[in-house]
């Protein structure tokens, strides 16, 4: 409309039918020759599945509902699921951080999942991966995942591991994926995120399942620990503690943490985290996880004898019967050869 000099107008924009994605609009006045233009971002929330994250598998192809920062792109490849997934940095070095972020309403109360992967080739003291969520309704920020670096060499992915979140219905979010790279040119930073989504919060298991699986109580107990050397580390997957089986020193022989339990009703999965330190070859020193059904009299071997290429946390899973008694075996073993000293690290043992 016409705007008298000194006056004011207003100029309002429906989203109408409109795709959820970030867009720019620019607004230019015209005076004859003369001319002046601004651009504004507006982002609109996708309804997600009726979740109300947007583009949250990045199969659009695009980063489309995500506001971005640093260096950031949609790729096709080393994705968690579909075709395409988002990268946070870069295969060179980058400055700073790289972010993702997209504000949503939740428009159910449930849990909230998001997927990395990271290739890390320095330390958390420069280089890292964080995810945040931000309730903006009740003005409070979790950390789904704190500072971050499991070493990798260049290049290389440390694996996909997922980070949850709880969300309450109606309630307004702002979700930030960021890598950090300090720009040091021989170990570039990246990370990889997928598959962000909504889903209804999982029951309660009830009637028995695994106590301390996370090790959070800084201690093994809740397990019974035998052989060469067991014991807690800081060194965790997630939270502040992990279980050590084996030593950075030389051990002889199976060094083991055990737990008997009852598999809750509503469960069918028994998932756990391990890291592995092999210098040697599978011959002489492993990792091995087993499960026995006790009730059946059955046992499957989750992780065979394995000497892990690279010490990085690995996902290992196992089906399990509600009601049925199982006893869980996590071992290391090492031959005492001084220079090539094995050990394993287990965390986050969990029934889904």
């Amino acid at each position: 409309t016409s705007v008298t000099s000194g006056g004011s107008a207003t100029l309002t924009v429906n989203a109408g039918t409109a795709a959820g994605g970030t867009y720019t609009i620019t607004v230019t006045g015209n005076n004859g020759s003369a001319s002046h233009a601004t651009s504004v971002s507006v982002t609109i929330a996708g309804s997600g599945g009726g979740s109300g994250v947007a583009n949250g598998g990045f199969e659009s192809g695009d980063t489309s509902g995500w506001s971005t920062a640093g260096t950031t792109a949609a790729v096709s490849s080393s994705c968690h699921g579909g075709s395409w997934c988002a990268r946070a940095g870069s295969t060179s070095p980058t400055n700073g951080d790289s972010t993702f972020s997209q504000t949503f309403t939740a428009s159910s109360s449930g849990t909230l999942t998001a997927w990395y992967n990271q290739s890390c080739p320095d330390s958390v003291t420069y280089d890292w991966t964080t995810i945040t969520l931000s309730d903006n309704t009740a003005g409070s920020t979790a950390t789904l995942l704190a500072k971050t670096c499991v070493r990798t060499a260049v290049g290389a992915l440390a694996g996909w591991k997922s980070v949850t979140g709880n969300v309450t219905s109606g309630h307004s979010y702002t979700l930030r994926l960021t890598s950090h790279d300090d720009n040091y040119s021989s170990d570039p930073t990246f990370t990889l995120f997928d598959d962000v989504s909504i889903g209804a919060s999982a029951p309660p298991p009830t009637g028995g399942g695994i106590t301390n699986g996370g090790f959070e109580s800084g201690s093994l107990s809740g397990w019974t620990s035998s052989g060469a050397h067991t014991g807690i580390t800081t060194v965790a997957h997630s939270g502040s503690y992990a279980a050590l089986a084996g030593n950075t020193a030389a051990t002889s022989g199976d060094s083991s943490i055990v737990q008997t339990f009852t598999a809750p009703s509503g469960v069918s999965r028994l998932s756990l985290y391990y890291a592995n330190n092999c210098p040697d070859t599978v011959t002489y020193d492993w990792v091995t996880v087993t499960l026995r059904d006790n009730t059946a009299g059955t046992t499957a071997t989750v992780v065979p004898k394995t000497c892990a290429a690279s010490y990085t946390w690995t996902n290992a899973t196992a089906s399990v019967t509600a009601g049925h008694s199982y006893t869980l075996t996590l071992t290391s073993h090492d031959d005492n050869y001084s220079a090539d000293p094995t050990y394993t690290l287990f965390d986050d043992v969990t029934l889904q």
